[in-house]
């Protein structure tokens, strides 16, 4: 008797997580760009696991998530620089894997950088080739 109210229960719960899930679920599956290291210009991003670049142009649907994540040897501030006003909830990527995301929720052209920190202690000198790059992404929403 009891391990069928387990299961009951058990179940319950599974349909409650599910449907929980199902409506907070967005019609757009959030995008990732990701900021890494490289020799030459120190910096670059990718979107969606495209190719890497110093300077990205990106279209999106409204209420579309981008997660920035900072794979980079230094910490990185996102900055938004125009477009429709938006508030950044912790922009600094201030450790190794660490990530910010933003939700669109009007239509417009969005222009990002970033600011870059030092080389974390834990890197030593990471020797690079020319000079950084300045990393921008403009986001056409529509």
């Amino acid at each position: 008797m009891k391990r069928k109210k387990h299961l009951r229960i058990a179940a319950l719960a599974l349909g409650v997580t599910a449907a929980i899930f199902a409506g907070s679920a967005s019609a757009h599956a959030p995008k990732t760009v990701t900021i890494r290291h490289q020799m030459r210009g120190c910096h670059t991003w990718s979107f969606a696991n495209g190719p890497f670049k110093a300077s990205l142009k990106i279209r999106v649907d409204r209420d579309t998530a981008l997660v920035f994540v900072n794979n980079d040897v230094m910490p990185h501030k996102l900055i938004q620089v125009s477009g429709p006003k938006m508030t950044l909830v912790k922009p600094n990527m201030n450790h190794t894997s660490a990530r910010t995301s933003v939700t669109f929720p009007k239509g417009g052209t969005y222009r990002f950088t970033t600011k870059a920190g030092e080389d974390y202690p834990m890197m030593g000198k990471m020797k690079t080739v020319g000079e950084d790059n300045v990393l921008r992404l403009t986001v056409v929403v529509s």
